[in-house]
């Protein structure tokens, strides 16, 4: 009986030793979220190929960006500036975010941002922007919307000493930088491609 305590101890000290506290991830810790101007904006500037035709580059992204918004894992996505000449364009984009998915149960919210490209000094410059949610729309109460800066940003997302989650807020600020990361690899993705 004692061997079999013991056992059932150093496998759960070992799973706490190995458990990964997100707050604790540089990924989604402290700084994380940046803010410009009080507005929760990511940026990221991805260098084009040695030698690559900026504006076919320019071309390929727009491409990439009109049937990825209009695919069935986006709710919608609509152009809603674009400009060749100065390879700038913007998409206003709606998509749904799934916290917990089973059989009896469904976490999910619609975020919508702005996603916006432009192509200057060799670089693809992407801003994922203007980012709001809106949290169980189909309860009786008629659910939540509320903007990221009220709800992802350091003093928003984490408890008075910034040691953990918050349980509400961590998960908005975890599937949010997620969703801008798999955006900047899909589009560092296309400029690769041959």
């Amino acid at each position: 009986m004692k061997k079999v305590v013991l056992f059932a101890v150093s496998c759960l000290i070992t799973v706490l030793a190995f458990a990964k506290n997100d707050a604790e991830d540089p990924k989604y810790g402290i700084g994380s979220v940046p803010v410009e101007n009080g507005k929760v904006t990511f940026k990221t500037g991805i260098p084009l190929p040695e030698g690559a035709d900026i504006d076919l580059c320019y071309q390929r992204v727009l491409s990439w960006a009109k049937g990825y918004f209009a695919s069935a894992s986006v709710r919608s996505g609509a152009i809603i500036a674009e400009n060749s000449e100065t390879r700038r364009f913007i998409f206003n984009v709606e998509q749904t975010l799934v916290f917990k998915r089973s059989a009896l149960e469904i976490d999910e919210s619609i975020i919508v941002y702005n996603f916006s490209v432009n192509f200057n000094n060799n670089a693809c410059n992407i801003t994922v922007s203007d980012i709001k949610y809106r949290y169980e729309m189909g309860r009786e109460s008629g659910g939540s919307t509320f903007t990221a800066e009220d709800w992802i940003t350091d003093d928003e997302a984490f408890n008075r000493k910034k040691t953990k989650f918050l349980k509400q807020t961590g998960k908005f600020r975890i599937k949010t930088i997620d969703l801008k990361d798999k955006l900047y690899t899909l589009v560092e993705d296309v400029l690769n491609s041959k």
